[in-house]
Order: C-alpha cells, then structure tokens, then sequence
C-alpha cells in the first residue's frame, strides 16, 4: 500500500510539473521558471527595477518572470509604443490583486493608480477634471511651477558650501510643493520641511520593509493565503496598519 501511495504521489507529481510547463511555453521566453516557484530565487526585491537590467539583454525586447505566476515584461521603444501608444486601450488593464487592494486602497477597485476596467476610466475622467479646474494646461499651473522652480533655486542659492550639495531633499521640497499647492493650497517653506521630509522619509522606509519580507512577495503571488487568519495578518494586515498610521499622521 505504501507503495502504491508513493507511486500515486510521484505521478500525480509529474502530471502536475508537467501541466505547468505546457503552461509556460504558452508565453515569451524568459530565465528558466523553477515548477511552482517560478524565477522568485533569481530575483532583488529590494531593487527590482534593477532586474531587467539582469534579464532583458538575454531576449528580444520581451521577457517572462514567473513570481510564480507570468509577468510580461517589454524592453524596447518598439514594443512599448505598441502595446500603450498604438493598442492603448486592449493594454489599459490591471490585475486585480487583493494584496494591492487591501493594503494600498480604502475602498474596493478604487483610486487611479490601482483600480481596473471602466471604473479606472471613470477615475481618470474625474481627476484629469479636477486637475484642469487647479490649472492643469494653463497658465495658473505653470505660474504656481515657476514659482516653486524660483524658491528652489533661492534656497540653493544660500547654501553655503556648494562643493558638496544633497540635491535630494531640495528637489523632494520642490516637486512636493507642486502637489500640495496644486491640490491643498500650501507649500512648504524650506525652514519648515522637516514634516514632508519625515514623511517621505516614513513613506520610503515602509516599502524597503515591505521589499524585505518574503512572506509579502508569497501572499503578492498567492493571495489565497491572505484567507488563512494567522497568515493574512502576519503578511498584510500589519503591515498595512503602519501604512495607514504614515498617511494618517501626515494628513
């Protein structure tokens, strides 16, 4: 019985490598995919818009990454001006990931940057509105930039030891007083940045310790996982606990 147990396991075990990568074959080529775990062990979390670096001069301009499940990643001018220029709208939609919309979305399907399909349409419609009633296009918007531009260059002018100069967080102070002026009314003086700055600073640290946790990329990929209650407050909920609390101290 035992080994007809083993003999039943091994079998069902081939059939299922072997499911997986007839599946495989049906996308562009890419780096080998191990069965079920995909190109995950060859891939910087931490810095993943370094991975094409890596992969892409291998093949032609597209390339596929199983994390496990495909991603399609195009390299070229050629084939980037095809999928979003030429077939905009056949490439205008997004996987719908729980980890996304449970960590990063207080309402389902919501927002611009995450939401899917004709309700990401809508979205866009209403802020592009409301960008062009806060001068998108025209002169007010481009006056208020100039004026930013203008500080930012004061500011840069009363340091005093310009051998050595951290361009960052002037540009950070600059390009964040364009949003919040454009979208609150207020900007931040450059003796006053320190609560923008901490907030940046909260901001990018939450996600290089997301980028660190292997549990998140496997309840990215698996998001099933996120149903067993132990494991979907291990891998996310705490996690967006602190994303809120950064956004809710900042506001």
């Amino acid at each position: 019985q035992a080994m007809l147990f083993f003999l039943g396991l091994a079998t069902l075990l081939a059939y299922a490598v072997a499911r997986y990568y007839a599946r495989v074959r049906k996308y562009p080529p890419g780096p080998f995919p191990w069965p079920f775990i995909g190109n995950i062990y060859q891939q910087n979390y931490s810095r993943k818009h370094l991975n094409s670096e890596c992969f892409a001069p291998d093949f032609d301009g597209i390339y596929t990454l199983y994390n496990p499940h495909p991603n399609i990643y195009l390299t070229d001018y050629e084939g980037l001006r095809e999928a979003f220029v030429e077939r905009g709208e056949d490439y205008s939609g997004r996987p719908i990931n729980i980890f996304l919309q449970e960590m990063f979305m207080y309402a389902p399907n919501g927002g611009v940057i995450n939401s899917n399909g004709e309700n990401w349409r809508e979205q866009r419609r209403t802020a592009l509105s409301i960008l062009r009633d806060f001068g998108m296009g025209k002169n007010l918007m481009e006056q208020q930039m100039h004026a930013n531009i203008e500080e930012y260059l004061e500011n840069l002018e009363k340091i005093g030891d310009k051998s050595k100069v951290d361009l960052r967080w002037p540009i950070q102070l600059m390009v964040g007083n364009i949003i919040t002026e454009a979208l609150f009314g207020f900007r931040f003086k450059n003796e006053d940045r320190e609560q923008l700055m901490k907030y940046v600073r909260d901001f990018a640290q939450m996600f290089v310790d997301l980028a660190k946790c292997p549990e998140v990329a496997l309840c990215f990929a698996t998001p099933s996982l996120l149903k067993i209650p132990f494991i979907g407050n291990y891998c996310l909920y705490r996690h967006r606990d602190k994303f809120r609390k950064v956004s809710k101290n900042y506001i």
